[in-house]
């Protein structure tokens, strides 16, 4: 079964190029209509698409031509535009986080459900190089059972001389990026990419403890100095997690040790830096160049035509979801928050983050 997809596209920021790549890639699919409330966005992005731009966003969630919608709006916006994506029977491709409570992902998921239509969230480091690299090999059994890993992800961007690399990519102090109630902060909004591949590698989590340092605040961004957890997996792993804006050497860390060796990388796009106990020394493992997003355009199509769930299924966005929250709530209670498949026991489903 092979169907030709028109595309519409709402939201034109700054991931929308990468979409409108991918859909170029990607054989029968082509973005029919764009939208956004910028109209110069909107413009732009359709000449880049060779699209057409819709008089309002009523016009691309009826379109009979339509069948599947990618979402790249703000955080907030994204349950009410899957669930009326999903009354329109168009499938959706909707961008991360998936949304700022956990109610939300799951009436989002039940609207999919209800309609017959397929959701993806747009965790797109996980068809990513390196990532893909550590994956196979570790299900082909090179460094054992994992039983620990060390994830961090630190940036510069909030030192006064990091506003042309801020995380977000904007710079506008009032931009919806740099406020936590409309982010949902820097465990959701960003780290969530490392929550994702995380869980991917290590499986459920089982308990989460955090602390997060006070906010500090430059030219409108908000952040924690630092925010560092130890999240406890079903398997009895035990993984490190750290993030935050503030170090004047940013830097990005992934490690994973097993029973038989280990595995390290820097950058997304490898080499993966392989440690083989039998022989005592490391070896350096490149990666195949991969286009992450079209990975996740064609995985989509195919849950579509084999009527499988996607790999970044509504369910593990969800989950992700939980976990960045319960990183809050561990912070404001003090205490270690359990989980249940998936979920942490106990968080009101409405449960968000306001403080970081």
């Amino acid at each position: 079964m092979h169907n030709s997809y028109s595309i519409g596209l709402i939201g034109c920021g700054t991931i929308a190029p990468n979409w409108i790549k991918a859909v170029s890639q990607k054989k029968e699919t082509n973005i029919e209509l764009v939208y956004d409330l910028d109209e110069n966005a909107a413009t732009k992005r359709a000449g880049e698409a060779n699209a057409k731009v819709a008089s309002n966003l009523h016009e691309i969630i009826t379109s009979n031509n339509i069948n599947l919608v990618i979402v790249c709006t703000p955080t907030g916006s994204h349950p009410e535009l899957v669930f009326e994506a999903a009354r329109n029977k168009k499938h959706v491709m909707c961008e991360k986080p998936m949304a700022l409570d956990l109610n939300s992902c799951k009436q989002m998921i039940n609207a999919c459900n209800e309609n017959g239509v397929k959701l993806a969230i747009g965790h797109t480091l996980r068809f990513k190089d390196a990532f893909l690299t550590c994956r196979k090999m570790i299900a082909e059994g090179a460094i054992g059972s994992l039983v620990s890993g060390n994830i961090d992800r630190m940036a510069a961007t909030q030192l006064p001389d990091a506003s042309s690399s801020l995380p977000f990519g904007e710079k506008d102090p009032s931009h919806w990026r740099r406020n936590p109630r409309t982010s949902g902060g820097i465990a959701l909004e960003l780290f969530i990419h490392e929550i994702d591949i995380t869980r991917e590698l290590f499986g459920e989590v089982s308990s989460v403890m955090c602390e997060m340092s006070k906010n500090v605040e430059y030219d409108g961004l908000i952040s924690p100095q630092l925010a560092k957890a130890l999240v406890c997996f079903e398997s009895g792993a035990l993984v490190t997690m750290r993030t935050g804006g503030t170090v004047a050497m940013p830097t990005k860390n992934y490690w994973m040790a097993g029973t038989e060796g280990g595995l390290r990388f820097t950058e997304w796009g490898g080499p993966v830096e392989h440690y083989r106990h039998d022989l005592g020394k490391m070896q350096t493992v490149e990666c195949e160049s991969l286009e992450s997003h079209y990975l996740e355009l064609c995985d989509l199509i195919n849950a579509i035509e084999s009527r499988n769930e996607p790999e970044n299924s509504g369910i593990n966005g969800m989950r992700n979801v939980a976990l960045a929250l319960a990183m809050y709530q561990s912070c404001e209670s003090g205490r270690r928050i359990e989980f249940t498949d998936g979920i942490p026991i106990g968080m009101p489903f409405n449960y968000r983050n306001t403080q970081w």
